[in-house]
């Protein structure tokens, strides 16, 4: 069982939590409350500081996320047959680093098997399903937690109500979605979301496998992808852009400080949730809960609307590399000087970071479409769709 250590600052904050949960469930099981009440104290705890304890989380999550009694295939002919399986293997084998330091060679071999197999069902499940590249990060979170006859059910409702945009034949609704956190960057610090935009990272690529992974691909600390998941099961399935957006707005003055160019601003963007503390993350948390409550999901294309209109601006204005000289604080040269060459460059060393970071979203479409080379689509062709305006 995984558990999490926490700063002294919230150790006592978290054991009162980890009592009232305790307290609920107790009432719960004595038929003190009703189901209806414990799931409505359940999901405020999911955004308000997490459930702390795998224990109340693994009870928590099966209450939370609604399931079917389904079956599930367990013809192995048919599981091991399945046109991502090879793939799905691949992904599960190479997760080595998502799994605690307290399991054995032994277990993990176990829940790896146990992982593939997971998967597969579901995908047989939902023949008009893709399997992506990132879905057995999200996969495995939930089998840590749940164990293997729990989680099957609620992967596949998760699936369902969150991750199903990413596994479409096409790109094009993830990459509508993930487009709305520039506007949201926007609306909370402009100064920061124009800089992005001048630096030529206003598509955000920088956050597709946070996106699609629910962070677990980026992150190496199992408790911080778990208070996130606690928070996720129980919101929009856009909440992860709204938390990329906050962490974007936590980080404002050092992106303003950076180089404003591509190559640059990606690079420290791309890592910047490795580089967040437990407790930073639950103010992060707070702030994109409460841009959730102020900008809901369905007022997003009006702001999306608003920043088209201020990129037009920005890319037509006749002051770019002035403004651009203003913001960036830290630039020791004269970028109204610049050089064909030396935009070029910078262009070249972005796209070298991207394809490094890139391959999680390049397997969306490509390599796990193995068995069906109608499928296949090349570099050129995922830029085109990731990047064409509507």
């Amino acid at each position: 069982m995984v558990t999490i250590n926490n700063d002294d600052n919230y150790e006592n904050e978290n054991i009162l939590v980890i009592d009232k949960i305790k307290l609920l469930f107790d009432c719960y099981n004595q038929k003190k409350i009703k189901q209806k009440y414990l799931k409505r104290k359940l999901t405020s705890y999911a955004k308000t500081s997490g459930f702390i304890n795998n224990i109340y989380r693994k009870q928590a999550w099966n209450l939370l996320v609604h399931t079917s009694s389904d079956e599930y295939t367990t013809d192995i002919n048919q599981i091991e047959s399945h046109q991502y399986y090879e793939q799905i293997k691949l992904d599960v084998i190479r997760t080595l680093k998502r799994f605690p330091p307290n399991y054995s060679d032994s277990e993990r071999s176990e829940l790896q098997d146990e992982l593939i197999l997971i998967i597969t069902k579901i995908l047989i499940k939902h023949e008009e399903l893709h399997y992506y590249q990132g879905y057995h990060d999200i996969s495995l979170t939930f089998l840590l937690v749940l164990g293997e006859d729990l989680c099957l059910p609620v992967i596949d409702s998760i699936t369902m109500s969150h991750l199903k945009y990413f596994m479409e034949p096409t790109m094009e609704k993830t990459r509508d979605s993930l487009l709305y956190l520039m506007p949201l960057i926007n609306c909370i610090n402009s100064e920061c979301a124009e800089y992005m935009e001048r630096g030529d990272i206003g598509h955000v690529i920088f956050a597709l496998p946070w996106f699609i992974t629910w962070y677990s691909h980026v992150l190496d600390d199992l408790p911080v992808i778990l208070r996130l998941y606690d928070l996720f099961i129980v919101s929009h399935f856009l909440m992860p852009i709204y938390v990329a957006a906050e962490i974007v707005n936590y980080h404002a003055d050092e992106i303003l400080s950076k180089p404003c160019e591509m190559a640059s601003l990606h690079q420290y963007l791309s890592y910047l949730p490795t580089e967040i503390d437990e407790n930073t993350w639950e103010e992060i948390i707070r702030r994109a809960l409460y841009l959730f409550e102020n900008h809901h999901p369905d007022t997003l294309e009006n702001l999306n609307h608003e920043w088209k209109i201020k990129c037009e601006y920005i890319e037509n204005s006749s002051n770019k590399s002035i403004i651009r000289q203003r913001f960036d604080k830290n630039n020791n040269y004269n970028k109204q000087n610049l050089s064909q060459k030396s935009s070029t460059l910078s262009r070249i060393a972005f796209w070298g970071v991207t394809l490094t970071i890139g391959g999680l979203a390049i397997y969306l479409w490509n390599q796990t479409q193995l068995l069906d080379s109608t499928k296949f689509i090349n570099l050129g062709d995922f830029l085109t769709q990731l990047y064409r305006t509507q």
